[in-house]
């Protein structure tokens, strides 16, 4: 009698890799390397491989997807994107597909036509913001998160003082530069808080790309609220239907 083959599936040796690994960034790192070791086919055969069993709300899967989130982000090189993203068009996975997507944000920022700035700090010099975002005066503080440059928000995010609401109103502001609401995204502490990864997905200029993985980690009330928000872009609606039929067991 023959014993039943104990080999792991690449999606499988993927979540074990990523979920023994504590740090964000090093996961993500590690995710990116993986990907490019691997056939593409075999990478997004894994990639939805965990996608599907992350919607289980498993932790170890949860962990694993959040570095892989970071590396398809951070560290996957635009030629392997873009292969991975051909090969997932090509074979139906469309949940991976769109984590590649090539689209622009339903809407785009215009520095000339912004219906409210803050005058007072906009009249300061960038280095002058950047310090008063590592400071500890609550009030200064929520107003320079919807600062327009990057490098204050990133500075804001890092400063142990910022609470969720600072965050919230980093990944919600209207308009926003993509530029920063992918410092909030990318933030250690704050890119993996579900509020603001909500309000990331919920903004209709934030790049389709980053909203779709900003989707996996989401609550099933979230995903339904947000396939339903004509604000945003097809793809986002979609890929929150494919995640929510996922997570109800109808996919």
């Amino acid at each position: 009698m023959s014993r039943p083959s104990t080999r792991m599936t690449t999606s499988e040796r993927l979540r074990r890799l990523l979920a023994a690994i504590d740090d964000l960034d090093l996961r993500g790192r590690r995710a990116a390397e993986f990907l490019e070791e691997v056939p593409a086919e075999e990478a997004v055969l894994a990639l939805d491989g965990l996608l599907r069993s992350a919607q289980r709300r498993l932790d170890p899967d949860a962990v694993a997807l959040q570095g892989l989130l970071r590396g398809v982000d951070s560290y996957v090189p635009r030629a392997l994107a873009e292969r991975l993203r051909e090969v997932a068009e090509e074979t139906g996975a469309h949940s991976v597909e769109a984590l590649f997507t090539r689209s622009e944000a339903r809407r785009s920022f215009d520095h000339d036509r912004e219906s409210w700035v803050d005058r007072e700090m906009r009249a300061l010099t960038l280095g002058e913001r950047k310090a008063m975002a590592r400071g500890r005066n609550g009030d200064l503080l929520s107003r320079l998160a919807t600062d327009h440059d990057p490098a204050v928000v990133r500075n804001l995010l890092e400063n142990p003082r910022c609470t969720e609401r600072e965050a919230l109103l980093a990944a919600s502001r209207r308009p926003a530069r993509a530029v920063v609401l992918q410092e909030v995204f990318r933030s250690r502490k704050w890119g993996v808080n579900r509020r603001v990864r909500k309000a990331l997905a919920q903004n209709p200029y934030s790049p389709p790309a980053m909203a779709v993985q900003a989707l996996s980690l989401l609550a099933a009330q979230d995903l339904r609220e947000i396939s339903g928000d004509a604000t945003l872009a097809s793809e986002v609606r979609v890929q929150a239907r494919l995640l929510l039929a996922q997570r109800t067991g109808e996919g």
